[in-house]
């Protein structure tokens, strides 16, 4: 598949306001994307756009929560009225899993659901015809929680389990015309996840993440990419030996990393 031509692609980044989405937006556009940011934190994302504008690239702001289906199609149309297509859409917006499922109240496990998941086949689904059209790519924020299993994280790797197979699957489904991308980082560094005790060493910094998303996109990599892959090696120990990867992960839960373990 030939490289796709970042200069000139329209590019939709949702949770652009900070961490991974912002890193994103502002490498596509360093490569001449014409961004269109989404968050629900306008004035940072107007931040964002006047930093892209300075060093001559094109940017617009949408104020966007990605539970609600209308402001998604909002989001839609501001893209299409302003640069007439949408060639990538990266659906980063995403929460914390807020702790051992015992003690998580049940309006923020609807609330994780709702953004780690349901947003991101909304944000699809909305898109899907312009994508269709121009040749798009969408990438999915998921998490290596989505492959493991973290204990102490329950709902929250379950959405990330979610995001992958959802991906994978759409992807069988659309390729080549549409790409899906799964992107899977481990521990990352964000005002979201601030992996406090974590070893310095495991942890990676959002402009890791953010190459691998543009590297994807520029050159076609799907249906899922691991961030770093030296991590997706493990999952041969979670199918060839279950009993010593479920008791890798319960001596994780005992020494206190959680859901803290995974970004």
């Amino acid at each position: 598949m030939p490289r796709k031509e970042l200069r000139g692609a329209v590019v939709v980044v949702t949770g652009a306001s900070a961490g991974i989405g912002w890193v994103t937006a502002d490498l596509f556009a360093r490569r001449g994307s014409r961004m269109v940011l989404a968050a629900r934190r306008e004035e940072r994302l107007e931040a964002l756009a006047r930093a892209i504008r300075v060093r001559g690239g094109t940017a617009v702001v949408q104020r966007c929560d990605v539970t609600e289906l209308t402001e998604l199609e909002a989001l839609r149309d501001q893209a299409l009225t302003t640069f007439g297509r949408v060639d990538v859409l990266v659906n980063n917006a995403g929460i914390p899993g807020g702790g051992p499922f015992r003690d998580v109240d049940l309006g923020y496990l609807v609330s994780l659901i709702r953004t780690n998941f349901t947003a991101i086949v909304m944000a699809t689904k909305v898109f899907l015809p312009p994508l269709v059209e121009s040749g798009g790519h969408v990438v999915n924020v998921a998490s290596l929680a989505g492959r493991f299993a973290v204990p102490g994280s329950a709902v929250y790797s379950a959405t990330k389990h979610a995001v992958i197979a959802f991906s994978e699957s759409l992807h069988t489904e659309l390729a080549p015309r549409v790409l899906v991308t799964a992107v899977n980082p481990g521990l990352v560094q964000t005002e979201g996840f601030p992996q406090r005790g974590m070893p310095r060493r495991l942890v990676m910094r959002p402009e890791r993440v953010a190459h691998v998303i543009v590297r994807a996109v520029e050159d076609g990599i799907a249906p899922e990419v691991s961030v770093p892959r030296s991590l997706a090696v493990f999952q041969l120990v979670r199918i060839l030996a279950p009993p010593l990867y479920r008791a890798g992960l319960r001596q994780i839960l005992v020494r206190g990393v959680r859901r803290q373990y995974l970004s």
